[in-house]
């Protein structure tokens, strides 16, 4: 049985933070490559709340690296951290 599955509209992501890090936790992430399909489910979130966070990339201000932190909802911040793993920020 094939499962539908629905892409968020950018809108969904134009709300407060911590909103859409709760309302996140079940969903799938989903990839099509060279025909086969990659999915995980999220099963984690944290919220980083921009500029005044310092936790998030964000509070350094405007660089190369995190310019698509300033850019409009709903796109992906792909990092690699200690130098192992790669977090996916949206």
């Amino acid at each position: 049985m094939k499962t539908k599955c629905r892409i968020l509209p950018r809108v969904y992501f134009n709300r407060p933070t911590a909103t859409v890090a709760r309302s996140l936790i079940g969903k799938y992430v989903v990839r099509e490559i060279d025909g086969r399909i990659l999915a995980g489910k999220i099963i984690e979130v944290e919220a980083y709340v921009g500029l005044q966070d310092k936790a998030c990339h964000a509070s350094k201000g405007r660089t190369q690296r995190t310019e698509v932190l300033f850019g409009p909802p709903g796109v992906a911040y792909v990092y690699l951290i200690y130098g192992m793993y790669h977090c996916l920020n949206v």
